[in-house]
C-alpha cells in the first residue's frame, strides 16, 4: 500500500512539474526553454540569476501542500514574465555603476515585468500576490522599526508592484510601508512610483524614469543624513565619545553575551550526560576568546594580523563594528524555522554526508593507526616467521615491537561570505557546504569553527553618518560598520550550534562585504588556538564590495587589501589557507582554491578538496 501511495505521489509531482514548466514556456514564449526544479531554489525570485536558455524553479514540499505549490507557480510566473518583457541588452546599457542604484533599478524592472502580467492575467496576479507576501514574510517587513533595517531595493520592488498594479498590499508589509511610503511621498511627491506606470510597456523609458527617481532618492538620503542623524539609533553622547573606547565596550559586551548564551543547556537530552565535560571545555575556550574577541587588531602578538599593516588601507572608525553570536541575531523560533528550511534543502544530500564522512574518516584513522617495527633482536615474536624459526632456531631478528604514530591535532575555521551578492542559490550552497564540512570533520575528531562576515547596514551605516558630520574628509578609508558573526565556536559541539547555520537563509541579513578585514579577524582567532595544524577555509564569491567605501576611496581599495591579507597569510604564517568559490572563480585571489557552480557538484568537489587538505598529515 505504501508503495502504491509513493508511486502516486511521484506521478502527481511529475505531472505538476510538467504542467508548471509548460505554462512557464507559454508565458515566456520560449518553447525550447530548459526548465528544471531544485529543492535548493528559493521561491523568492531574483531575476539576475536566470539566463536565456534555462531557468530553475523551486520544488514544492513533499506533501505538495496548497501553499508550497502556489509559491512554485508564482515563482514560475515571475520568471516567465521577466523572460518575455525584459531585454538584458537594453537593461545593461541603462544600468548605473553605483551598486545600490543598480540593485534598485533591477528591483523596479522586476516590478514592471510582474505588473504587466498581473494586469493582463488574473490567475498570474493571484500567484504573484502569494510570492510577494512570502517575500515580505521572509524579509521580516512586519517587524522592522526603522528604514535602515530594510534594503531599499526590496522595499522599492514591493511598493512599486503595489503602485503599478493597484493590488492590495501584502499583510506582512504593513510596518515597512508605514516607514517607507510617507518618506517616498515626501521626497517624490504624491505620484512618486505611480508615475512609472505611464512607461509600463516601454522598458527604455521606464529605465530612464527609474534612474531619475533613484538619483533623487539618493541625493535626498545623503542630505537628510547630513542634516538629521538618526538619533533613535545613535545617542548624542555616543557620537561625541571616543571611538576606540566605544569599540572596546561594545565588543566586550558581545563577548559577555556569547559566554552567557553558550553556557545554556540546549534542547537535546543527551547533553545531560556530558554536561560537565562540555562546560569545562567551553569555559576554557571562552577564556581564550576573551583575550582576543574584543579587538584582535589592537594586540601586539607577533602572529596577529592588523588591518593595513602591509598597505595603505585605512579605517575611518571601528566604533560601530560588532562581533556577535548567531543566536543573538534571531529569535529561537525563527532559528528553528530557518534550520528546517536548510534541512529540507539538505534532505537529498544525507547519503553524500555519510559517504564523505566515512571516506575522510578512513583517511584520518589510517594516519592514527599504530605500526610495527620488524627484524628486531627483542620484543614480541613475529608470528609471520614461525616457519623460519622452526626450520632454523638460530635465525636472528625474528621479533617485532609496536610503535605509536604521531598524529597532529587539527582545527579548521570555515569563514563564510554573508554578503548581498550571495543571496539566493549561492548562500544556500554555502550553507550546505558548511553543514557537510562541519559534521564530517567533527565526526573525524577535527575541531571546527564557523564564522561569517557582512556589514550592519547598507550604504555605510553609522560610520558614514559620522563621516558626513565631520564634513566628509577625503579618502576616509573603510566607511561602513562591520558585522562579524560567530555561528559555532571551535570547542562547542555541533549539536549546540547546528540551528545557528540556518541564519544564513534569513532575508535581510546579507548586506555588503569587506573580505580583507574578515579574513584577518578569522586568522587572528585561529592563530591564538593551541592546535598543531590550522586550516582556514573561505567560502565566498571572491568579490569584496562596499558601496559606501568605494564611492569615496580608490576603486581598488578593498580588493587590494584582500590580496594583501591573503599574501601575508600564505607567505608569513603557518596557517594553511584555502577557498571555495560559489559561482565565481576565486583562484585569482587564493593559491589553493576551487569553484562550485552548482549543488550537484558538491559531493565530488568536497571529497576532493578535503582529501587534499589532509594528504600532508604525518
Amino acid at each position: 500500500m505504501d508503495k502504491i501511495s509513493q508511486d502516486q505521489q511521484t506521478k502527481r509531482l511529475e505531472k505538476f512539474k510538467s504542467a508548471t514548466a509548460a505554462v512557464l514556456r507559454a508565458i515566456a514564449r520560449k518553447k525550447e526553454l530548459d526548465v528544471s526544479f531544485s529543492a535548493n531554489e528559493s521561491p523568492v525570485y531574483t531575476a539576475q540569476k536566470d539566463t536565456s536558455g534555462q531557468t530553475r524553479l523551486p520544488l514544492p514540499d513533499h506533501e505538495m501542500s496548497v501553499e508550497s505549490t502556489a509559491l512554485v507557480r508564482g515563482s514560475a510566473d515571475a520568471r516567465a514574465l521577466h523572460l518575455q518583457h525584459h531585454s538584458p541588452a537594453l537593461h545593461q546599457r541603462n544600468t548605473p555603476l553605483d551598486l545600490t542604484a543598480r540593485a534598485a533599478l533591477e528591483a523596479l524592472e522586476q516590478a514592471r515585468c510582474e505588473a504587466i502580467g498581473a494586469i493582463e492575467m488574473r490567475g498570474v496576479a493571484r500567484n504573484l500576490e502569494i510570492t510577494l507576501e512570502e517575500k515580505c514574510r521572509r524579509l521580516g517587513f512586519n517587524h522592522v522599526t526603522n528604514r535602515a533595517e530594510c534594503n531599499m531595493a526590496d522595499a522599492l520592488h514591493i511598493l512599486a508592484r503595489i503602485a503599478l498594479t493597484g493590488e492590495a498590499p501584502p499583510p506582512s508589509s504593513q510596518k515597512m510601508r508605514m516607514l517607507w511610503q510617507p518618506w517616498l511621498d515626501e521626497k517624490l511627491g504624491a505620484d512618486g512610483l505611480k508615475g512609472l506606470k505611464s512607461a509600463l510597456y516601454d522598458q527604455k523609458t521606464f529605465a530612464a524614469l527609474s534612474r531619475r527617481l533613484i538619483g533623487q532618492l539618493d541625493r535626498e538620503t545623503e542630505e537628510e543624513t547630513s542634516l538629521q542623524p538618526d538619533d533613535s539609533e545613535t545617542p548624542p553622547d555616543e557620537r561625541t565619545s571616543d571611538p576606540e573606547q566605544d569599540s572596546e565596550n561594545e565588543e566586550q559586551e558581545d563577548s559577555d553575551t556569547q559566554t552567557g548564551e553558550d553556557s545554556n543547556d540546549p534542547d537535546e537530552a543527551a547533553e545531560e550526560q556530558d554536561k560537565g565535560e562540555e562546560e569545562s571545555a567551553h569555559n576554557e575556550e571562552n577564556t581564550a576568546d576573551d583575550g582576543k574577541s574584543t579587538d584582535v587588531t589592537r594586540t601586539h602578538k607577533p602572529k596577529d594580523y592588523s588591518p593595513g599593516q602591509n598597505s595603505t588601507y585605512t579605517i575611518y572608525t571601528t566604533a560601530y563594528d560588532e562581533t556577535i553570536a548567531a543566536e543573538d541575531l534571531a529569535e529561537p523560533e525563527e532559528l528553528d524555522r530557518l534550520r528546517a528550511m536548510l534541512d529540507q534543502q539538505l534532505s537529498h544530500l544525507h547519503s553524500i554526508t555519510t559517504r564523505l564522512a566515512n571516506r575522510l574518516q578512513r583517511k584520518l584513522m589510517a594516519k592514527q593507526q599504530r605500526s610495527w617495527q620488524f627484524d628486531l633482536d627483542e620484543g614480541a615474536l613475529d608470528t609471520g616467521r614461525l616457519a623460519r624459526i622452526i626450520a632454523n632456531p638460530t635465525v636472528p631478528l625474528v621479533y617485532k615491537q609496536e610503535k605509536q604514530t604521531e598524529f597532529r591535532d587539527t582545527i579548521v575555521t570555515l569563514l563564510i561570505d554573508n554578503s548581498g551578492s550571495m543571496r539566493g542559490r549561492p548562500i544556500a550552497i554555502a550553507a550546505m557546504c558548511t553543514d557537510i564540512l562541519a559534521r564530517t570533520l567533527e565526526r573525524c575528531g577535527v575541531k571546527v569553527e564557523i564564522l561569517g562576515f557582512t556589514t550592519r547596514a547598507w550604504k555605510g551605516g553609522k560610520a558614514r553618518d559620522l563621516w558626513i558630520q565631520n564634513n566628509r574628509p577625503a579618502t576616509p578609508g573603510r566607511l561602513n560598520d562591520l558585522r562579524h558573526i560567530i555561528y559555532k565556536k571551535a570547542d562547542a559541539p555541533w549539536r549546540r550550534a547546528r540551528k545557528n547555520l540556518g541564519l544564513m537563509l534569513k532575508e535581510g541579513l546579507l548586506k555588503e562585504n569587506i573580505d580583507g578585514e574578515a579574513l584577518g579577524w578569522a586568522y587572528n582567532r585561529l592563530a591564538a588556538r593551541g592546535e598543531q595544524r590550522k586550516i582556514l577555509m573561505v567560502i565566498s564569491d571572491g568579490a569584496p564590495v562596499d558601496d559606501s567605501t568605494l564611492s569615496v576611496n580608490p576603486s581598488n581599495i578593498l580588493e587590494r587589501d584582500l590580496r594583501d591579507v591573503i599574501h601575508w597569510i600564505e607567505n608569513h604564517s603557518p596557517i594553511e589557507l584555502t577557498a571555495i568559490g560559489i559561482g565565481h572563480d576565486v583562484t585569482r585571489y587564493y593559491n589553493k582554491a576551487l569553484t562550485i557552480a552548482d549543488a550537484d557538484e558538491l559531493a565530488s568537489a568536497l571529497i576532493s578538496r578535503i582529501e587534499e587538505l589532509f594528504e600532508e598529515l604525518p
